[in-house]
This record gives C-alpha cells, structure tokens and sequence, in this order.
C-alpha cells in the first residue's frame, strides 16, 4: 500500500481550492474505496460516483488530493492498521494517532491538506483530532449524508471535517452543505455546563477551565450519573448494527484483523431486547441532555481524559465521546495548550442538535481568547 501510511491514495489535482484529503471510507469516483481492509479491497471496484459530501466540495472547486488510512472498517480508535500501516503521530511519535479517521487527522496536522473528512460513529472525528492537536467536528445525526459512504453503523455513523481551527471546521462544512455559515461571534450566548469525570488528568481539567474563563464563558457544573449505562448502550447499538453491516465479510475472515473479526461475531449475538433497551437509554439520554442544553445552550468537557496512550498501551479513549454518538448531537474538538507544558489538552463542546453555525462559532471565541 506504499511507505507513507498516512495516504492510501495520492492525487494530482489542479486549481486554487482548498485542499481536501478523503477518509478512504468514502467514494471518490474513479477510485476503489477499501475501508483500510485487504477483504475489502481485494474485490473493490472504482466507484462511479462521487460520495455526495465528495460532489459537493468538488462543485465548490475543492481539490481532491487523497484518500487516508484508517483503521480497518472504521471499527476502533487506537489509529492502528496491521495491513496499511498506522500514520505517525505528528506531536509525538510513540503515542498513538487516533482513529478511525487517523489518516485525515496526520495530514491535515502535517499541513498536506486544509480540510480532511473523516467520520464518526463513536469519537472518531474528535479522538483523532485530540491525538494530533486539531480541531474536529462530529456533525448531528441526518444532517450530512452518508449516502456513498462505508457503512459500520447505520443510526449511529457521521461524516465531519477535520481542520487546523474553527474557521477550517466552517470551510469543511461548506464544502458538505453548501451555503454553510457560523454564526457571529457576539450571537454566541456564552454559557455552559460543565461535565466532570472521574479519571481526568488534573492537568487536562486546569487547561480548559482557564480557556473557557478566558473565553468569559459562565459554566455550572454537572455530573451525570447515567454516563457509563449510556457509554455501554452505544456500543450495544454500534456491535449489533455493524454485524449486519459487515457479517458478509465472516466469508472471508482470513483476510481481516482477529480483533475485527471477533467483534463482528459478538454482534451478531445481540438479542433483539439488548438492542431494544439500548434504544431507550438513547432516548433517554436525548431527553437528559436536551433537559441541560436548554439551560445551558452548551457542553463542556475533555475530549479524552488523559494524553494519548503510548503503543502497547490500553485506555478508553471513547469514555468521553461515544455518549453524544448516541444522543445524535454535534460535538466540535478543539486544542488547548496546557499550563504544565504537558501534551495539548482537548476542549470538546456540544452544542443543541442541527446547531452547528453556533457550536463553530462558541469553538473560535474560546480560540480567540486563547490568542
């Protein structure tokens, strides 16, 4: 698959536009879309369409310049590949670059793109981004088609940019939604709640405190008690959708990762009341949360809750992020520099849903305040 596993696919493409690297998850006419899997790509044809979020940035003049590497079947967040490689960190080597959408995350960090595409089913916009100290959005649940994209969940999947900074987040969404616009800043009402976890590097905390009161933003505290039933709901939803999704690839589980092969397996041992009452701690969880945006009009928290694990390493890196999978709500990731020098904390906010022109503007005021 060549020596640079940050790209599956290099591209020639002329013109002034902003330069667009493409998850090799989703279609790119003319070229096959392998998912970063050896079963997929062995029979993968070139796709004859553009994916529509594809159509769109190429209407608006955006040059194509790649598809990235990923993790195999966008199933899990380490960054890591057995097959296509696994892209470098860009701040530190030996940690680990996030994924699923690693690739686009490593390029965009190593200025090879403006904008990259990356989707997320569980965090794996917002990980990748927090890794390589970016900025990240998750979009809302329907807003963006995932029409021509490859499938892992179907209720739970998104598309989103991965950028330098807000204002790239607001370049990626025009080029998906044409017309797009954030908001004005002085529209932003600034007021949050502020979630608070077990397990959170005090370093981590300290640095998106100081950036929201820097940003003049009121925060209340809130603890929620549900958090890790909503945490295994989602992975419920995500296990037995994905079985469906992928189970055609069993055939031939040679050519998959062990790991990728025993996950589907376990999804398809779900029963049908597991996947029910996960839905319900979904509703749930819209309700409880919709209840505090409300109140708040925004969330507040960590994107992970300590620096990137090392390879060989074992953490949760979605514990903070696969929540608002399930609520269907866009969460923007966005880097915060630590006042202990340490690795680049991660400011996720969460805005209400379909409010993204006012979540990308809350994220570039606290950037504003940080200088």
């Amino acid at each position: 698959m060549g020596t640079d596993s940050t790209w599956l696919l290099r591209l020639d493409s002329s013109g002034d536009g902003p330069r667009l690297a493409v998850k090799d998850c989703i279609d790119v006419a003319g070229t096959p879309t392998t998912a970063g899997s050896r079963a997929v790509a062995e029979d993968a044809v070139a796709a004859e369409f553009d994916a529509p979020v594809v159509d769109t940035a190429r209407r608006q003049g955006a040059r194509i310049v790649g598809k990235t590497n990923l993790v195999e079947l966008c199933r899990r967040i380490h960054g890591l590949n057995a097959w296509t490689g696994t892209p470098v960190n860009p701040i530190d080597p030996e940690r680990l670059p996030g994924g699923s959408s690693s690739g686009s995350a490593v390029a965009v960090a190593r200025d090879e793109a403006d904008v990259a595409y990356g989707t997320d089913t569980g965090g794996s916009v917002r990980v990748p981004a927090a890794c390589c100290g970016i900025a990240g959005l998750k979009t809302t649940a329907g807003r963006i088609p995932t029409h021509g994209v490859y499938e892992f969940s179907r209720t739970l999947d998104t598309v989103g940019p991965l950028a330098r900074d807000a204002a790239g987040l607001a370049v990626g969404m025009r080029l998906m939604e044409p017309g797009f616009s954030s908001a004005e800043p002085g529209e932003v009402p600034l007021t949050a709640a502020r979630l608070r976890f077990p397990g959170v590097e005090p370093g981590i905390d300290d640095a998106l405190d100081a950036a929201l009161a820097a940003a003049g933003v009121r925060l209340t505290d809130v603890v929620i008690a549900e958090w890790e039933e909503w945490i295994a709901a989602a992975n419920v939803i995500m296990s037995a959708e994905g079985y469906w999704a992928q189970r055609h690839l069993l055939d031939r589980a040679d050519r998959l990762e062990a790991d990728h092969t025993r996950l589907i397996t376990e999804g398809g041992e779900l029963s049908a009341a597991q996947v029910t009452q996960a839905r319900r701690a979904g509703h749930a969880a819209r309700e409880r949360i919709g209840a505090l945006l409300r109140e708040h009009r925004f969330l507040a928290l960590p994107t992970l809750r300590e620096q990137p694990p090392r390879f060989g390493e074992r953490t949760a890196m979605t514990y903070l992020t696969v929540p608002l999978n399930l609520a269907g709500l866009p969460a923007v990731s966005i880097p915060v520099a630590r006042p202990d020098g340490g690795f680049p904390a991660s400011l996720q906010m969460v805005g209400g849903w379909h409010e993204e022109e006012l979540l990308l503007a809350a994220a570039a005021v606290v950037e504003g305040a940080l200088g």
